[in-house]
């Protein structure tokens, strides 16, 4: 079965492209950007600058919906009520009632959507996956996890579409704040972080409470510096979330996971460290090192062919994919519930469980 796929997007969605191209039975077909000029490099394909158009006159089975996160969510129930199959970049929704739009409208047409959580396809991911299905942490009884990165660089935007650092802010009438800026509270892109997290412990959360920073590194063009949340899950656990985006810190990865009889320590920061204590076979407080790429999986393939064969496997055989809809929620909706915890002051506020809508 040939699957012909339309990129939407052509920032990491040019990455895409090649991606699925490499992927056999896969075909790109179509490109669309809003952007006329990043489709001059595509003139092979189909090309289009109008979402609607492209979902109308482009011969599609799959769409990878990777453009401005704000359009995610409704770009996706578009594409599957034009009969399509949906991969969608993080953060896929917005809202909450994004969220149930796009699980009904996948249940109620039988097209898989999926979210392109690619870290939990990442070596380190699947090598403390074996790890804790060991048993040799016990019951994680706790895990947190920190994004934080320097992207000042790109969040202000001119009238050409060319990216400018923060800093600049005012002193050219024609730069404003990009979506990354104005439209992505830190935790709405929690699912580098949650995602590996949930599927580690094979767990969902329930409640949500968050605090935020407010605006102090680049006031007037991010609203919130960093936010962090703390989530409840349904197995009893708790977890704790921190991101930051417009913030003066390079990149840095932290995840830690606090088990019954032992803990792991992993971070990176321009290179991957990881820990572990295990009660049962420690001679004493020392930390012993784990050795293991970051990305690189031991079987030598890469994580995001991995994660779009997975994918097309499902379409295929017309089974669930690895993150079904609801599943793909469970990885989004616990930033955005957080954040809006934050807004309400560090409020509770309830995840809905997107399997009973």
């Amino acid at each position: 079965m040939s699957l012909r796929w339309g990129v939407a997007g052509l920032g990491r969605g040019a990455s895409f492209v090649e991606w699925i191209s490499a992927i056999e039975g896969c075909e790109v077909v179509a490109v669309c950007d809003s952007n006329e000029a990043a489709l001059e490099r595509f003139g092979g394909l189909e090309t289009f600058s109008d979402y609607e158009e492209f979902l109308d006159k482009a011969a599609l089975d799959v769409v990878a919906v990777i453009t401005p996160g704000p359009a995610h969510g409704p770009q996706s129930v578009a594409a599957m009520e034009a009969g399509l199959h949906v991969l969608c970049e993080t953060p896929c929704v917005y809202s909450i009632a994004e969220a149930e739009a796009v699980v009904s409208t996948s249940r109620r047409t039988g097209l898989n959507f999926m979210l392109a959580e690619d870290y939990i396809w990442m070596n380190w991911t699947q090598q403390l996956k074996k790890l804790v299905d060991t048993g040799r942490l016990g019951d994680i009884v706790f895990a947190e996890a920190e994004y934080t990165h320097d992207c000042r660089g790109g969040m202000l935007i001119d009238a050409e579409g060319k990216h400018h650092h923060a800093s600049e802010w005012g002193t050219r009438d024609d730069l404003k704040p990009a979506w990354r800026a104005g439209d992505l509270p830190p935790l709405f892109y929690c699912s580098h972080t949650l995602g590996p997290l949930l599927y580690l412990m094979e767990d969902r959360c329930t409640t949500a409470i968050g605090l935020h920073t407010g605006a102090r590194v680049a006031p007037g063009v991010c609203p919130v510096d960093m936010e962090s949340g703390l989530l409840q899950t349904a197995a009893g656990r708790a977890i704790r979330l921190t991101n930051g985006f417009c913030i003066a810190h390079p990149f840095s990865l932290f995840t830690g996971l606090y088990g019954t009889r032992g803990s792991i320590r992993m971070v990176n920061l321009g290179g991957l460290e990881v820990k572990a204590w295990f009660e049962d076979e420690a001679t004493g407080s020392d930390w012993q090192n784990l050795d293991m790429d970051y990305d690189q999986r031991e079987d030598g393939r890469h994580w995001v062919t991995v994660m779009l064969e997975e994918f097309v496997a499902a379409i295929r055989t017309d089974t669930a994919p690895p993150l079904d809809a609801a599943r793909s929620m469970d990885y989004t909706l616990p930033g955005i519930c957080a954040h809006m915890s934050a807004e309400q002051g560090g409020q509770p506020v309830p995840i809905p469980d997107m399997r009973q809508i």
